[in-house]
């Protein structure tokens, strides 16, 4: 679709560090802007929210405690050129490993287990990217809150995962060369580490095959929508509306929700926000075992003042819902490159900015995905 359907999603420009485990709830900062890191391993992750578990291997330039550092030194977890201990703090509050300067590097993952890209996130943090796209570039986010969610959404009983991809044209992937859009993306990620998930919803869109396997082409992103109905002059619905059937009829284990871009710019765009707290309560309330990985979401061509307000208010209203005892993460879609990976429309990601999105996704959730 063109203009008429804006969508969800964000995503920063480079990878600081993955932080050790935090207990479910906990909050966590977020953003890292190109903090220098080499690879690691991340250290094991901590339970209930005790203090402690060691960060493994920190970025280059000395050692840090806790979970901010600028110039190369990283916290808790993630480089080459020390060790630090891993960014947790008493009673599940971690402070999420931030970092100024320098290209990203391999993030650790949480629980003693190596491997690039950033940890997932803990409960009201927001979740470290994994490498990007473009020859191995570093994809963007923070950690917030531990390097896992301390939280367990997935079956363990050998069934798939089962993965809602909800909020409007970008989530159905509009303007892809697939029509699968991130989602597609994400499934190559998924099949090449030997993880089992499916996607649910009542809407179907993209490639029959994946990576030589049949592609789930479910998903709730419907062209042109807002958080309500009524919201935009590009379509009447609001995916609010869908709560709880039939977007939660699949009876999801995770929502990956980017949302809002419909929003923006039209009939009371400074409350969309408000809209927004009201959508995470009723699908808390309508699915309160689902993990929900809100995003920000994906840039316009364009300068939005009221995207940039509303992105800024994400990791707040993250927080905020975890507090509430709400199972809820957040990752960063707002700094894919522009206009790089956007297509001519100035809205929708092209196949590049697709991919971009699907490896931030992937590094919230591969920790948590069952083999």
């Amino acid at each position: 679709m063109s203009r008429r359907s804006f969508a969800n999603l964000v995503v920063a420009a480079a990878l600081a560090t993955g932080v050790a485990g935090c207990a479910s709830g906990g909050s966590g900062s977020i953003d890292a802007t190109g903090g220098s890191a080499g690879g690691g391993e991340g250290g094991a992750p901590a339970s209930g929210g005790s203090t402690g578990a060691t960060g493994g291997a920190m970025a280059t330039g000395g050692t840090g405690t806790g979970g901010h550092a600028t110039g190369g030194t990283g916290t808790g977890g993630d480089g080459s050129g020390g060790t630090g201990t891993g960014g947790h703090a008493t009673g599940g509050t971690g402070t999420g490993g931030r970092a100024t300067g320098g290209a990203a590097g391999a993030g650790g993952r949480p629980g003693g287990q190596s491997g690039t890209g950033g940890g997932a996130a803990g409960a009201g943090g927001t979740a470290g990217a994994a490498a990007g796209h473009s020859g191995g570039q570093g994809g963007a986010g923070t950690t917030g809150g531990g390097g896992t969610t301390g939280y367990s959404p997935c079956p363990t009983n050998g069934d798939p995962c089962k993965i809602l991809p909800l909020g409007d044209s970008i989530t159905h992937g509009f303007a892809s060369s697939d029509d699968g859009g991130y989602r597609s993306q994400l499934f190559k990620l998924i099949v090449a580490a030997n993880q089992k998930v499916t996607f649910v919803g009542s809407l179907t869109n993209g490639p029959t095959q994946v990576s030589g396997q049949t592609f789930p082409r479910s998903h709730e992103g419907h062209d042109g929508w807002t958080i309500d109905p009524g919201y935009s002059t590009y379509g009447s619905g609001g995916i609010s509306s869908l709560i709880p059937s039939p977007a939660l009829d699949g009876k999801p284990n995770i929502i990956l929700l980017h949302i809002g871009t419909n929003d923006t710019g039209f009939k009371d765009s400074a409350n969309m926000s408000t809209r927004l707290e009201a959508l995470l309560d009723k699908i808390a309330q309508a699915s309160p075992s689902a993990l929900i990985v809100l995003a920000e979401i994906t840039p316009l061509g364009y300068a939005s003042s009221a995207l940039t307000a509303y992105n800024a208010k994400i990791p707040g209203i993250v927080q905020a819902h975890a507090a509430k005892g709400q199972h809820i993460i957040g990752v960063d879609m707002s700094k894919m490159p522009v206009p790089a990976d956007i297509g001519s429309d100035n809205v929708h990601p092209n196949d590049q900015g697709y991919t971009y999105m699907a490896n931030i996704w992937y590094a919230a959730l591969k920790n948590l995905l069952p083999q």
